[in-house]
C-alpha cells in the first residue's frame, strides 16, 4: 500500500487511519499495530517538522508491505538530507537531567524493529523499517 503525506501534522491521523486498514487486512495484530503506530509517529512526526525548513507544502510517500511474517515499511522525502542512524544511540543509564537532548525517538524505532536502514537516493531520503508481526521481539 503507497500513502501519499503532505508535511502537515494533521496527516499522521489519516496516517493511523490508513495503518489500521492495512493491519486489519493483513491479519496484525493489535499489539503489532501499535508498535507500527508508534515507529510510523516517531519517523512521520520527524519529516513534517524538520525536512523541510522552507515552510512550503510538500510531499512524501510511505510504502507499506507484508511479506511473510514481517511488515516493511519505507519512507521517501524530498527533504534536506538527514540520516537518522548517523547518531549514536542515547545515554538511557544517566539522569533526565544529564541527558542530551534528542535521539530517543529513533532509538525506540529501532527497539521495536528488526532492521532500520537509511540511504539517499536521487535526492531523496529512505528510511527502510522491518518489524515482525510475531509476538515475540526480535
Amino acid at each position: 500500500m503507497l500513502i501519499s503525506l503532505k508535511n502537515d501534522v494533521d496527516e499522521i491521523s489519516r496516517l493511523c487511519d490508513e495503518v489500521k486498514k492495512f493491519c486489519d487486512d493483513n491479519g496484525v495484530s493489535e499489539e503489532k499495530y501499535h508498535d507500527i503506530v508508534l515507529i510510523l509517529d516517531e519517523i512521520v512526526t520527524n519529516v513534517i517538522s524538520y525536512a523541510y525548513p522552507d515552510g512550503g507544502t510538500h510531499t512524501f510517500t510511505l510504502d507499506i508491505k507484508k511479506e511473510g511474517d514481517r511488515i516493511s515499511m519505507k519512507l521517501s522525502d524530498d527533504g534536506i538530507p538527514f540520516d537518522p542512524l548517523a547518531k549514536d544511540n542515547p545515554d538511557t543509564e544517566s539522569s533526565l537531567e544529564e541527558r542530551e537532548i534528542g535521539g530517543l525517538g529513533i532509538f525506540i524505532v529501532k527497539q521495536l524493529s528488526e532492521v532500520v536502514e537509511y540511504s539517499r537516493v536521487d535526492d531523496k531520503n529512505h528510511l527502510s523499517v522491518t518489524v515482525s508481526v510475531l509476538n515475540n521481539k526480535k
